[in-house]
């Protein structure tokens, strides 16, 4: 089944054209055979009526028996009351006298013959012609009409499938359209130039697109407002905690900090809540810079550096790009500060961390490489998810990579996760982003543990 729209209108006017060019093709064989066949009739009259003027006396008394062509017309010229032919140009062919006048057939020496006789008053003509060489020359004629349809069908075809293609290019840029179509650029379709056929689908399109811009909008604004609401009672709650802290008991220590604990796990949530928001929220007119990609790199790599080494671990940034993109910097420094402390949460310690800058065409793309346990294959297609966490032994929101993966499409950018195929265990997060200027590639100073 073509499930191609392209493909099926290619094919179905393909098709149809060459059945009608079949059919055309079987008319003008036909139409050729009958109109050949007239002119061999009509060649037959004309020397019939050339005998009639006198030019039966030219022909030989006694010819040679065989000295004509089995191609050429015979001619048998009658005198009234004569038993044998007054002239003949092949004396080894008897054709009926009786032959009534007009065009007629008769079978001679196992031959079938084409017969035109002429009668007049002083003699009577017959001019004859072999019924195979009349096939031959019709067949012959017929089938060269078969050679144009023959050659213009499979240039139809051609001209069918550019004309299709050309048709269908709208729909084509269309579905790029609708394909680049995400939480970060919900922008309706072009209607200006767009086929009446197509219109309704368009307009269906940007309908939905409003309305899962208004439902993202409103979820967002959720978020933003249930985190900034909660904020205050978790931060009211910290500091209730904090002014209890001297009044604990040594027996319910223990209780206490886990208490603790979970409010500041609350919190973090909140944050990321808040942090997801801003990504999630359009540009609006925020005004962006030129951020050097390998600053923020290694400002990442500050960052969870006194973890690191409070966990032994070996973690720098090492081969790098000079490479900018235009952004807003806290944007790609949460991104990429997202993408290192999650290398850092599921590295064990003593475990190694690798970052490094690469470009690709107009991308610039950052990896961040660890040698931890990995992810099964089959979870790595919901890593991006919300809330989603690989390992739930590691403490995390879940919220990490889906404000990474809503950042990057805000400025155009892509992420990835995927298992090392080095022969070392662990994950490779990349991120990307367009380069607005780039140089040539330059290795900085590593900046390890």
């Amino acid at each position: 089944m073509i499930k191609s729209l392209k493909n099926q209108l290619v094919v179905a006017l393909g098709l149809l054209v060459t059945v009608i060019g079949i059919v055309q093709g079987v008319s003008s064989y036909q139409l050729s055979k009958t109109g050949m066949s007239a002119l061999l009739d009509l060649r037959l009259e004309q020397v019939a009526a050339r005998m009639r003027d006198g030019y039966a006396e030219g022909i030989p008394e006694n010819p040679a028996r065989g000295s004509q062509d089995d191609r050429d017309v015979v001619v048998v010229v009658w005198k009234p009351d004569a038993d044998l032919p007054f002239r003949t140009t092949d004396p080894a062919l008897h054709f009926p006298r009786d032959a009534q006048a007009g065009f007629s057939g008769a079978e001679v020496n196992d031959e079938h013959w084409r017969i035109f006789t002429r009668e007049e008053p002083t003699m009577t003509i017959q001019v004859a012609q072999r019924s195979s060489v009349r096939r031959e020359i019709t067949q012959k004629a017929a089938t060269q009409t078969l050679w144009p349809i023959a050659v213009l069908l499979p240039l139809v075809w051609i001209a069918v499938a550019l004309v299709v293609r050309r048709s269908l290019r709208q729909l084509t840029e269309l579905g790029a359209e609708v394909q680049a179509i995400d939480m970060s650029h919900l922008q309706p379709l072009p209607t200006v130039g767009v086929p009446t056929e197509i219109a309704p689908f368009i307009d269906s399109i940007n309908t939905m697109i409003e309305r899962l811009a208004t439902s993202i909008e409103k979820e967002r604004k959720f978020i933003a407002d249930a985190a900034h609401e909660l904020r205050t009672p978790l931060t009211a709650l910290q500091l209730q905690a904090d002014n209890l802290a001297p009044h604990i008991v040594a027996g319910n220590q223990e209780r206490f900090q886990e208490l603790r604990k979970g409010i500041a796990r609350s919190g973090k949530l909140i944050t990321q809540l808040l942090r997801l928001a801003r990504a999630d929220a359009p540009m609006n007119g925020a005004p962006l810079s030129r951020v050097d990609l390998s600053e923020v790199v290694t400002g990442a790599v500050a960052d969870v550096l006194p973890i690191a080494i409070a966990r032994g671990m070996d973690i720098g940034a090492e081969e790098m790009v000079n490479a900018h993109v235009r952004a807003v910097e806290t944007d790609i420094g949460m991104a990429v500060k997202n993408l290192v402390s999650n290398a850092v949460r599921y590295t064990p310690d003593g475990g190694t961390i690798d970052l490094r800058m690469r470009r690709d065409g107009e991308m610039v793309w950052v990896d961040v490489i660890d040698n931890g346990p990995g992810i099964e294959e089959a979870l790595l297609p919901r890593v991006f998810d919300r809330f989603f966490r690989a390992n739930p032994d590691v403490e995390g929101s879940g919220l990490g990579l889906s404000i990474v993966k809503a950042i990057a499409a805000r400025y155009g950018g892509d992420v990835t996760l995927k298992n090392r195929s080095d022969g070392h265990s662990g994950i490779v997060a990349s991120i990307s982003f367009p380069v607005e200027e780039v140089s040539e590639n330059v290795i900085a100073p590593a900046l390890n543990t």
